[in-house]
């Protein structure tokens, strides 16, 4: 039986996310990008429903860490329409179809074509991965001194929050539930014959890879030794994540980014300078669609 809340939650779920699609349509409506001067490439993987949340993901980011390169990964619901959207916002983007990267040693989907593309990219040059749920809303010095170092970030959890040696990952998980499969891998982490690794809880959703010409190498190498701890559950959505938290953790100089500063904010933007709104927060409150909006509107006057 639903409850009362519920049902409230539900159909405030449902008034947010119509609100919002008609704030985001408004990024039709703003300038195309210009190539950046930064060397560096931001890559995402984009579905059909998210086409119009990424043209705001990207060009805020873009007003702020001014990349030369733009890659989309399209994933097979993206259509001659989208693809046309695209160009016309980014004229100079590097349109790639998902199943260009896809490999034997790697699942299929849960985003595992997407880190396979990160790892081609990053052998000659710095990339970001960039979701489309995101917002970039001040400056990211931090970011950008990252692309100029050739130094790897990621979004965190928590204020100062470290890289982990295995053991440490696998203590801070002993008590969580193997239900979800990263807290299961995480526990086990420290016995699948990776030496003297680091890891860190970050998010996938906006990770910066210094270049590293062995990073695929690396990738096949993690997911080998965890496929034989894992079994079957390797195959599960969330293992991505856990391989790219893996290889940003062990790359050259990584940082986990400020916190609040780079978060997902649940009740507040004061203090954020860049949002991560991940599912359960999209639409609980007008927080994504008050930022969308503020951002079109500089957009649009420009």
């Amino acid at each position: 039986m639903v409850t009362f809340n519920e049902l409230k939650n539900k159909l405030n779920t449902k008034y947010q996310k119509w609100m919002y699609e008609q704030v985001v349509k408004g990024v039709l409506n703003t300038p195309p990008l210009v190539p950046g001067k930064l060397p560096f490439i931001v890559l995402s993987m984009v579905h059909q429903r998210d086409v119009l949340p990424y043209l705001v993901a990207i060009k805020s980011f873009a007003k702020q860490a001014n990349p030369q390169r733009i890659v989309i990964v399209c994933d097979p619901t993206i259509g001659d329409t989208e693809r046309q959207i695209f160009k016309q916002h980014v004229p100079h983007v590097e349109l790639r179809d998902a199943a260009e990267f896809r490999m034997p040693e790697i699942p299929v989907g849960g985003c595992w074509e997407r880190l396979s593309a990160i790892t081609e990219y990053a052998k000659t040059v710095y990339t970001v991965q960039l979701d489309a749920d995101t917002v970039t809303i001040g400056g990211i010095a931090e970011v950008v001194n990252s692309v100029s170092t050739n130094t790897g970030f990621v979004i965190g959890e928590d204020p100062n929050q470290p890289l982990l040696t295995l053991g440490e990952a696998a203590e801070l998980s002993k008590n969580w539930s193997d239900k979800h499969i990263q807290a299961f891998a995480e526990k086990r982490m420290n016995k699948a014959g990776l030496g003297m690794s680091l890891y860190v809880r970050g998010c996938a959703g906006f990770t910066g890879f210094p270049v590293d010409e062995h990073m695929r190498n690396k990738m096949i190498d993690f997911l080998k030794k965890m496929r034989e701890i894992s079994q079957s559950r390797w195959n599960e959505w969330g293992t991505e994540q856990i391989t790219s938290n893996y290889l940003v953790a062990n790359s050259n100089g990584a940082k986990v980014l400020p916190f609040p500063d780079y978060r997902t904010p649940k009740g507040t933007l004061k203090d954020v300078r860049f949002a991560h709104f991940i599912g359960y927060v999209r639409f609980a409150n007008n927080l994504y669609r008050q930022s969308t909006q503020a951002l079109i509107k500089v957009m649009q006057a420009r």
